[in-house]
């Protein structure tokens, strides 16, 4: 997993010395608050009135920026931040923090430019706060990869060089994150089902109409909520003949057998996250 999005440029509205006009400032600052809607929505108004210059180029960064937080409309977002990159007349910082964002994003998806994109950011930033964090997650990028490595010998070597100098907090955001794995609750949740399938199922075959089937959907309460995916299966199986009798969301199946969509998320919203 790679270092996650929100911290990435989170210093972008409070520690980097960009000189906010004032189409702008209130965008920053919704930024810096986490408001990402609000703030893609105030960075597109300023992009209105800023036709060129400088500011419709703060403008198109914090709202692509934001508008990656809110994770919508990504592909679009990392398009804006990769032309802000490669735009040679877009004020240099801009475009180094335009070039970071596009580097975690490009990496978090395995494209091929992350590496060129961080690499930019670490070697042409003058704000040292984008400094330390391109160039700590460039030396993650690139230590993963032994390849890379070899063909960026003089950059590892810079990297290497300089890694000392970063602050504890910087190598902390920018180190890759191990994807967490089921929690301990959901452990007998998931024995049950492993159990049934190997040794019921198969003798007994398919008999549940619902979609997903009822051992498929305890998997998912069990993951999601732990030990309180029994007492949700089990609303389920007392739920099971009234769905099946309203005949409501009816799903062909390819043997032309029909299932009834009763997803997990129409019965534990009220639940929240209980992980």
């Amino acid at each position: 997993m790679i270092p996650g999005l929100v911290p990435g440029i989170f210093f972008f509205a409070l520690a980097l010395p960009v000189a906010w006009g004032a189409g702008l400032e209130l965008a920053s600052d919704l930024f810096g608050e986490g408001q990402w809607s609000a703030a893609r929505t105030e960075s597109l108004r300023a992009q209105s009135e800023e036709a060129a210059g400088p500011e419709a180029s703060k403008a198109r960064l914090l709202a692509a920026v934001s508008a990656l937080r809110m994770e919508r409309g990504g592909e679009g977002a990392k398009q804006e931040l990769a032309a802000l990159w490669r735009e040679e007349s877009t004020d240099l910082e801009t475009r180094c923090m335009a070039a970071y964002e596009f580097g975690l994003a490009d990496w978090a998806v395995g494209g091929n430019d992350a590496a060129a994109a961080l690499e930019f950011a670490y070697l042409q930033t003058r704000a040292p706060p984008l400094f330390w964090r391109a160039g700590c997650s460039l030396y993650f990028y690139l230590k993963a990869d032994k390849r890379l490595r070899r063909q960026e010998a003089a950059i590892w070597q810079s990297l290497q060089s300089c890694r000392d100098a970063w602050p504890l907090e910087v190598w902390r955001e920018c180190r890759p994150r191990k994807k967490a794995g089921p929690s301990a609750a959901s452990l007998p949740g998931r024995w049950l089902v492993q159990f049934y399938r190997a040794q019921i199922g198969p003798a007994i075959g398919s008999r549940c109409d619902l979609l997903p089937s009822c051992s498929e959907y305890f998997l998912q309460a069990s993951r999601a909520h732990g030990l309180l995916g029994v007492s949700i299966v089990a609303d389920r199986f007392v739920r099971e003949p009234s769905v099946v009798s309203a005949r409501e969301n009816p799903v062909p199946m390819p043997d032309g057998r029909i299932r009834y969509a009763d997803p997990l998320s129409g019965h534990d919203s009220w639940m929240g996250n209980t992980k």
